[in-house]
Order: C-alpha cells, then sequence, then structure tokens
C-alpha cells in the first residue's frame, strides 16, 4: 500500500479554498513522480502515492504558483497557507 497524503489549502486570510489545483512533486531520479488533484469544498486535496516510495522521501507541494517544502513523504497531513 502507498502512502495516504492530505494536503489542507488555506488562503491568506487562514480560509479554506475548494477547486483548486495542488500538485506534489516526489524527489526521485527513476521513480520520483507528480501527483495532481483538485481541493474539495473543504480545502483538501487526496493522494495516494506508489507504494515502492520510501518513508523517507522528499515531497513538495505546489499551489498556484507557489511552493511549500521540502516535506517528508511519511508526514501524511500538510497544510499550506498561501500569501
Amino acid at each position: 500500500m502507498g502512502h495516504n497524503l492530505t494536503v489542507h489549502v488555506l488562503d491568506s486570510d487562514g480560509r479554506e479554498i475548494d477547486g483548486v489545483k495542488v500538485t506534489i512533486d516526489i524527489a526521485g531520479i527513476w521513480k520520483g513522480g507528480t501527483l495532481e488533484e483538485f481541493t474539495d469544498d473543504d480545502g483538501n486535496a487526496e493522494f495516494e502515492t506508489a507504494e515502492d516510495y520510501e518513508s523517507g522521501r522528499q515531497l513538495t507541494i505546489y499551489v498556484r504558483g507557489e511552493s511549500f517544502g521540502p516535506y517528508s513523504i511519511d508526514g501524511g497531513s500538510y497544510t499550506v497557507q498561501l500569501e
């Protein structure tokens, strides 16, 4: 089973944003990858990675041209606030 990841997106005033594209870039030369999802009404985007990603693998989150991270893939849940 892969890693289940949730990204919670807030605007600059701390309000949840729905319908925004969230991209996760997972580091790695041969096994890296990119995942994309849109936030739901509660500002959450849900992802599941491939099974072969090690827990220490790094990821970066991109939303509306802003980047957040890097984070460890085993974090599970991440909250990002846009400027």
